[in-house]
Parts: structure tokens; C-alpha cells; sequence
């Protein structure tokens, strides 16, 4: 097979653990990474960012406002390409869903001190006007009823006490208004409620028999002042508050979420408090404003401006923080150059950022719960963007189940973005499926003193790891942690071991040398050798490769720097005799660039000089890789064909 063959020799062995390497520098965009499910039963993360990472960083904004960019400046950065507009102070409707009013069965709607209810039906029929007190409303297929009382009832016992007016309405809608907002409660028996401006309106919800939603009516400028302070804290300097007033209006502008209401008040859209928390029961009715001066002021410095492209408002989508590299979004269907993947020189700049590098820990049950039937996670396999640190942002996740596997679209786990990676442990197997310098493959298995062999065991395609203990060896099937897959004796435990798929049926096997005498095994099992051959001197070096393509596995030895290459399990002369590299090189086996052939790599110090042919001359690639103190290890990882560079590391 077109795989290396670890512990060249006893000799080579020593020199690959003790040389240094260097990781190269090239980017991991799109590569793999596999994660199987640590023993501990959590992973470690790095993360980067607070949210989805599109447009404007808010923490950005921040840095970029003490550093004395202006409100435009900032704008002009994270919206490239908008130009700034102004509109007119039209009406916005927002679904009040934080409190999950939207949908529901009931809400009770209060009065603020010294106004008075009107209720009007879809038509703007009065149901009822001018009467203070609360209004505990809900709805059948008949319609809305409507509950009037001067005051909370707090007696359980008996649910109408209290109720001084009961209204009725056919109507699909209706809307409560005073002269200065409406108040909103869960229940009828709760204190604790929100102040909105504007109107409120009741909207049967499609579909779902007694459920209605409740949504503000109210002017986009007034709606910003419940929201600015919710998406940035009022006590930031006036030029990053401005810059949120303008992002969030923008924004607000585009959106269109249903037919009787236009936007949210949660994350999902943006944060909207409303006026002010209440605490009230129908006589006293205190406050505790969620608007601040600072806000009203940036709001009031920018009125009425968006930005603008193409002849309309722009999408300013906007997140917490970016982690130092904005990701690419869209609107109005496709992708838009002013919402582009880019470098951030503010997010990370301002005072009290704690997220734009946050550390956490990811529970292998928190990632199972997506594994489809109940099963349990075998394996984490992650995409990335290429974008920035950590390699990137997560793309997708394929977890691999005990159940089947399943994918996800930039996931993140509960955590605050899709940006972070699983610390790597100190110890254990880094496979890389190219050549980068981030492993895609990171586990433990065996014990530091244990001896490594690679190979493909079970004929799948790719290569694991063997471990040798004496004269027994604990076989694993999948680049993964756990127990052996099979354990078994072979030889004995002074042997030089040997790996390679010496007959050609896909699956490697061992042999043992003993001086120029191999004991050539065809089966992963104990018992005797299946052929004994004698080829070379007791003193040579020894390789492994499938140097002609056929699928076969055969040995070639080194003298110095001259390799005599053998093409069949015999005895005799060699097949080709090949000078390469020098006679300290460290040397290694692999097909490196897929074309079924076994070729040289030969390693010094920091650098890996690879040949593509069994020939002399300048090395097809040198690349740099590792790190010092590192074991190196060679295999097809991913059954692309190809091997590549592993190492292992030990305490």
C-alpha cells in the first residue's frame, strides 16, 4: 500500500524523536478537523466574538470612538460603500415576543397615572373609551373578551372578584390606547410589567385557535430610544452611541417580518425595552426608566439618518463583537460588498472587552443532545471560513453518532459565537490531513512509553495506530481514543518491527526483522510467520514502501545515502538502487501526492525535503512542520490517497 511504514529502524526512530521541527504558516480555509469525544467529557475552548460577527462590531464602535473616530467614520468602516440619507419619522410595529406575548393567551394591559383607556376593534370602532383601570384580555373563536378591574386581584379563590366591566368583540384585532403609552403585564395577577410608547395592538394569530399577538404601534424615533440603550451601553462615548442610533434605524427600516408587524424586540431582530419597567396595580404605578439621556441625545443628533446603497436603505446588520474579523452577510437575497468578511483594527481596542477572546468549556452531552435517536458522539468533524484566528469561524459540524451522523450550520453550542476551537491537550496524536499547521485530527491513546506503529488494519483505507507493548500489540481501527479494537502477539519483544500490506489485499500487517531475517506476517493476528526472506546486511537501514505502484508492500534498505529498493518479498539483488539526500538525513516513506507510489522524504533539523520519484536530484517540495520535541509520524489520515505529516507527543 502507498503508506509509511513507522520505525524505519531502531536507529531512524531515535534521530525522528529527537530532531526539532517548526509549524508552516499556510492557512487552514476548508480543511477538516476531527474531534473525538474526549475520556474527560469535555473539551476546552479558545472562542472569538459575541454574536453572529456581520457589520458593525458594537465593541468596535466602542474602540473606535475612544480612539476619536466619529460616528461617520465608524459607519464608513463597518457599511463600506454606504452613503448616508435621511428619512422621515414614520410608523414601526413591533412584536413583543421577549416575554412571550407573541404569540399568547392572555396579557393585562394597564393605564399609566392620570390617562384613560380607549379600546377601538380593526374598523376603529370604539368598544370602549376614556375608563381607567386594567384590562386582562383573551380570546376564543368567538372573538377577544376583555376584563376591566380598578385594581390587581390577588384572591385565587375566585377568578372573577374584582372584575368591574367585562367587553366583548368579534373583531381580528383591537387596539388600546391612552394619551402616553400602555403598560403590559403577563397576567392579570402580576406587578411587574413594561411601559410601552405608542399604541398596542391584539392580533388573532393565524392558525392558532386563542392565541393573539401583541405588537407596539409607535414612531420609528421614539422606538429607538427603547432601543439604543438595550444594544449598547448608555455610558459609551456619544460618537459609538451615535453610530449604533444610525445602524439600528437602518435597520430597523429593513425589516419586514410579518404582515401585521414589521420587527422583534429580541436578538433575533434587535433588543427593545420599551419606555420603562412599572410596577403597578391599578392605583400606584412606579418607574424605572429603560430609556437614558445619553442615548436620546445621539438619537436625537442623528435624526432621521440611515445609511444608504443602491437607492435604498442598507441592511446595517450589527453584532456584539466581531472577534476581530467580520464575516460576510447578506440582504435582500444575496450578498452585499458593504456587509464584507474583513479585518477589524478596533474590535479588541475597547475598554472592559472581555469577548473578543473568551475562553469556555464545551460538554460532549451538550454537543450529543444533536445526535439523531439519543445517540452518543463519537466524533466532532469541523469546517472553517479560513477568516482570522483559530482558523476561522465554524462553517458546519458533522458530528459522527453512535446513531448516524448529522450537520450543523455554524454552530455554537451555547457558547457566544461560532468562532473557537477545543484547546488541543498537551499530550496525544495531531494528525494533519495536508500540509498546514493546524491538526485536523487530535486524540490520546495508549501510554507514553508505548511504541507507535501506523497502518491500515482493517483494509477501510485510512491509516491508525498501533501500539506496541513487549511483545503485544493493541490495535485501533479509528483515529480516535478508547479501547483496542484488537489486541494480539506477535514475535518477540526485542524485534524490530515492520509495517506494510506485503501481500496486496488492502490490509497492513507486520513483520519482525531479525538482523537480515524478516518474518513477514499476512494477517493481523499471532501465530508463525507466513514467509521468512533474507535481504541486505544485519547493519542496513530499513524502509518500507510500495515503491512500484502494484499495491504491495516491499522493503528497501540504506546505505549512507544510497537506497537499494526491492520490488518483491525475496531474496537477491536490488530491483533499483537511487542516491538521494544526504547519509545524516532522517528518512521517511509516504505517496505523497496520491499517485499510488511510495517516494522519500528526508527530514533535517526543521525542514522536510520531499521527492515525488525513486530518483536523485532537487527535493519536488520543502516545507517546514512540527515542533521541537515532537515524534513524527506519516499516513493517509482521511483515505484521500494521500499521506501526510502527524506527530505525537508525550509527556
Amino acid at each position: 500500500m502507498d503508506r509509511l511504514r513507522l520505525f524505519i529502524s531502531t536507529t531512524v526512530t531515535s534521530m525522528l524523536v529527537l530532531a526539532g521541527l517548526v509549524a508552516i504558516s499556510q492557512p487552514a480555509a476548508a480543511a477538516e478537523e476531527r474531534y473525538p469525544a474526549p475520556a474527560s467529557g469535555y473539551w476546552d475552548v479558545n472562542g472569538r466574538g459575541w454574536g453572529h460577527g456581520i457589520g458593525m462590531s458594537q465593541w468596535g464602535a466602542l474602540g473606535a470612538a475612544e480612539q476619536g473616530q466619529s460616528y461617520t467614520q465608524i459607519l464608513d468602516f463597518y457599511y463600506p460603500g454606504t452613503t448616508r440619507n435621511t428619512v422621515p419619522n414614520s410608523n414601526i410595529r413591533v412584536a413583543l415576543s421577549q416575554d412571550d406575548y407573541t404569540p399568547t393567551d392572555t396579557v393585562t394591559l394597564g393605564v399609566p397615572t392620570g390617562q384613560r383607556m380607549t379600546i377601538k376593534d380593526a374598523a376603529g370602532n370604539a368598544i370602549v373609551s376614556g375608563v381607567a383601570g386594567r384590562f386582562t384580555v383573551t380570546r376564543d373563536s368567538d372573538g377577544f373578551t376583555i376584563e376591566r378591574r380598578d385594581r390587581i386581584d390577588v384572591n385565587e379563590a375566585d377568578a372573577d372578584r374584582g372584575v368591574r366591566a367585562t367587553y366583548e368583540s368579534a373583531s381580528s384585532e383591537i387596539e388600546f390606547s391612552t394619551g402616553d403609552g400602555v403598560a403590559v403585564f403577563p397576567v392579570q395577577r402580576e406587578t411587574d410589567g413594561t411601559w410601552y410608547r405608542g399604541t398596542l395592538r391584539l392580533v388573532g394569530s393565524a392558525g392558532v385557535a386563542g392565541a393573539f399577538d401583541v405588537v407596539n404601534h409607535l414612531r420609528l424615533e421614539d422606538y429607538l430610544r427603547g432601543v439604543v440603550p438595550r444594544e449598547s451601553p448608555s455610558a459609551w462615548p456619544a460618537e459609538a452611541l451615535k453610530a449604533q442610533a444610525v445602524a439600528a434605524r437602518s435597520y430597523a427600516l429593513t425589516e419586514k417580518k410579518a404582515a401585521h408587524f414589521d420587527t422583534c424586540d429580541t436578538t433575533q431582530c434587535q433588543v427593545y425595552g420599551g419606555r420603562a419597567e412599572v410596577v403597578a396595580d391599578g392605583v400606584a404605578f412606579g418607574v424605572r426608566s429603560n430609556e437614558a439621556a445619553s442615548t436620546d441625545a445621539a438619537i436625537s443628533a442623528t435624526a432621521g439618518q440611515v445609511r444608504w446603497y443602491a437607492g435604498k436603505v442598507a441592511f446595517t446588520q450589527f453584532s456584539a463583537n466581531n472577534g476581530g474579523f467580520s464575516r460576510q452577510g447578506r440582504a435582500y437575497g444575496a450578498e452585499v460588498p458593504y456587509l464584507p468578511a474583513k479585518a477589524d483594527p478596533w474590535t479588541g481596542t475597547g475598554t472592559g472587552d472581555a469577548r473578543t477572546r473568551w475562553t469556555d468549556r464545551l460538554a460532549v452531552s451538550t454537543v450529543a443532545q444533536q445526535c439523531p435517536d439519543d445517540g452518543s458522539l463519537r466524533t466532532m468533524v469541523i469546517t472553517r471560513d479560513g477568516n482570522g484566528e483559530l482558523g476561522g469561524r465554524i462553517v458546519q459540524a458533522r458530528l459522527e453518532c453512535s446513531t448516524g451522523n448529522v450537520t450543523l450550520s455554524r454552530p455554537a453550542f451555547g457558547m457566544y459565537s461560532s468562532w473557537w476551537r477545543p484547546v488541543e491537550p498537551p499530550y496525544g496524536f495531531f494528525l494533519n490531513d495536508s500540509w498546514t499547521a493546524t491538526a485536523n485530527t487530535v486524540f490520546q491513546y495508549g501510554k507514553p512509553d508505548d511504541e507507535v506503529y501506523i497502518g491500515d488494519w482493517d483494509g477501510d483505507g485510512i491509516d491508525t495506530i498501533a501500539i506496541r507493548r513487549g511483545a503485544e500489540f493493541h490495535v485501533r481501527n479509528s483515529n480516535s481514543g478508547g479501547a483496542a479494537d484488537r489486541v494480539f502477539v506477535y514475535g518477540k519483544p526485542g524485534d524490530v518491527v515492520l509495517v506494510g500490506d506485503w501481500n496486496g489485499d488492502g490490509v497492513d500487517t507486520l513483520a519482525v526483522r531479525r538482523g537480515p531475517e524478516y518474518h513477514i506476517k499476512n494477517s493481523v493476528a499471532p501465530g508463525r510467520a507466513d514467509q521468512v526472506v533474507v535481504y541486505g546486511r544485519s547493519g542496513d537501514a530499513v524502509v518500507v514502501g510500495d515503491w512500484d505502484g502494484n499495491g504491495s508492500d516491499t522493503l528497501a534498505v540504506r546505505r549512507g545515502m544510497v537506497y537499494h529498493i526491492k520490488n518483491s518479498i525475496s531474496a537477491g539483488n536490488a530491483d533499483q538502487v537511487v542516491p538521494y539526500g544526504k547519509a545524516a538525513d532522517v528518512v521517511m516513506v509516504g505517496d505523497w501526492n496520491g499517485d499510488s507510489r511510495d517516494t522519500l522524504a528526508v527530514r533535517r533539523g526543521r525542514e522536510y525535503h520531499i521527492k515525488n520519484s525513486m530518483s536523485g536530484g532537487k527535493a519536488d517540495l520543502v516545507l517546514a512542520y512540527g515542533r521541537p520535541g515532537d515524534k513524527v509520524i506519516v499516513g493517509d489520515w482521511n483515505g484521500d490517497g494521500t499521506d501526510t505529516l502527524g506527530v505525537h507527543r508525550t509527556p
